[in-house]
């Protein structure tokens, strides 16, 4: 089970995901972030203070969508990631790819 709601502040969006991430839910994620991904965001925040889990599968659309932001020029962000899941993104070394950080710095640094 999955639920995924977006806010919009400006050029920032944070889309909100709660629940299990895995493989049979991932189109639904993958449907959310198209959507925005179509507003021309300059930022795009993954809200994951809510994510109970995330699966080999996930991880991997997350790299792809990071890929594919980085060739139109939008940033992508993970914020407010539980501690076990932030050693799997450091395992899979997603942490390099995508920048990891506590919501209020996130908020100080892009909805001024």
């Amino acid at each position: 089970m999955i639920q995924i709601d977006a806010e919009e502040f400006g050029r920032v969006i944070i889309i909100h995901v709660a629940g299990i991430l895995t493989r049979e839910t991932i189109r639904e994620a993958e449907e959310a972030w198209d959507e925005e991904l179509g507003r021309h965001p300059d930022v795009i925040a993954l809200d994951f203070k809510n994510l109970a889990q995330i699966d080999s599968v996930s991880i991997n659309h997350i790299f792809r969508l990071s890929r594919r932001m980085d060739e139109i020029n939008i940033r992508l962000v993970i914020i407010d990631l539980s501690e076990p899941l932030k050693k799997i993104f450091e395992v899979v070394k997603l942490d390099r790819v995508v920048r990891i950080i506590p919501k209020n710095k996130f908020e100080a640094e892009f909805l001024k």
